[in-house]
């Protein structure tokens, strides 16, 4: 596991930036056809991965085994404050191990993070701007 944050997201036309609480990023509004169950049980997400990208990844081999890595951090739950009496969901939803799509990514600073489209099963979460599109009916 890597230990990575995601980027805070806003708004295209949101009228003040502490407007609300955070978002993270925002499920999109395509089809993805290729990927089965799209639109009924798995939605995908847009987000921005922080991370100390020069040190992690001599750790890892590849950029995809450290995208995989940093989303297993990312689908850990918080630690209880009740003990062991319930259980804790991740704080972002559950995400699949393999993202879509990613890409490696620098801002201004030459700061490098990771843009990555991570696939979910839920429609809809706070954490997140939108919700996923449902898709009716099959192809024949």
């Amino acid at each position: 596991m890597i230990e990575c944050t995601l980027r805070r997201s806003y708004k295209k036309y949101q009228k003040k930036l502490n407007d609300g609480p955070p978002k993270f990023g925002s499920f999109l509004p395509m089809m993805f056809y290729d990927l089965k169950g799209y639109g009924k049980t798995r939605w995908v997400v847009v987000t921005k991965i922080d991370l100390d990208y020069e040190i992690e990844r001599k750790k890892c081999d590849s950029d995809e085994s450290l995208v995989e890595r940093c989303i297993e951090f990312l689908n850990t739950p918080p630690k209880s404050k009740y003990g062991k009496r319930r259980k804790r969901k991740p704080e972002y939803g559950h995400f699949e191990s393999k993202p879509y799509r990613f890409k490696i990514k620098e801002n201004d600073t030459g700061k490098k993070y990771i843009e990555a489209l991570l696939i979910t099963n839920n429609i809809k979460h706070s954490k997140f701007w939108d919700k996923g599109p449902v898709v009716y009916g099959t192809k024949k």
